[in-house]
């Protein structure tokens, strides 16, 4: 009998021809956009979503290291913005008898009666901890406001809150077999779920 060579692989050659190619860059180009109201997302709780405009009004180039340190301060910077929220957040929580009898002290506190030296900064690792996170409401339209967002359309928060009530149901309320004339996901021309 003879035997017969097996048939070198396609992907070992493939693999042997990339040899030590890599995909280097070398810069970074960040493009700004002016914000503006999303209509485009649905926000996790209530009022208006980000957007931003259609067309961005700058651009900057980085090399790989200026983007990696700038990034680094906006997130430090983030962090410690954070940090005081969460630290003004206690200082009234205590001057209030844990939320339960307010207080005037507590009323006039702002994020400028918490100095530098009252955040632990150092001991949180910026890119441990650093992620986008949720916005209440009030934050979100304070943010198109400082924009130049004039008027924020209030419609909108109608149409999120339908979607995400609409998001709470899934498929149809079919079991074992499909009922055509019932089920609602016949009825919108997709397979039952």
């Amino acid at each position: 009998m003879h035997s017969v060579p097996a048939a070198p692989s396609i992907l070992r050659r493939s693999r042997a021809r990339r040899g030590g190619k890599r995909v280097r860059f070398a810069q970074v180009t960040v493009y700004y956009f002016a914000r503006r109201q999303g209509f485009t997302c649905v926000p996790s709780a209530g009022g208006s979503s980000l957007g931003m405009a259609p067309r961005h009004h700058r651009a900057r180039r980085y090399s790989l290291s200026q983007f990696a340190h700038l990034r680094q301060v906006s997130h430090r910077q983030h962090l410690r913005q954070h940090l005081r929220r969460e630290k003004l957040r206690a200082r009234r929580r205590e001057l209030t008898q844990n939320g339960t009898v307010p207080s005037a002290e507590a009323a006039g506190l702002t994020l400028a009666d918490v100095s530098d030296d009252d955040l632990d900064v150092g001991q949180v690792e910026v890119g441990d901890y650093f992620y986008l996170q949720p916005l209440p409401t009030k934050r979100r339209r304070a943010l198109l406001r400082a924009s130049g967002v004039r008027r924020i359309d209030a419609e909108e928060r109608q149409e999120l809150r339908a979607l995400r009530l609409s998001r709470e149901q899934c498929g149809c309320h079919c079991r074992l077999t499909c009922e055509p004339r019932t089920c609602a996901c016949s009825q919108a021309g997709i397979q039952c779920q």
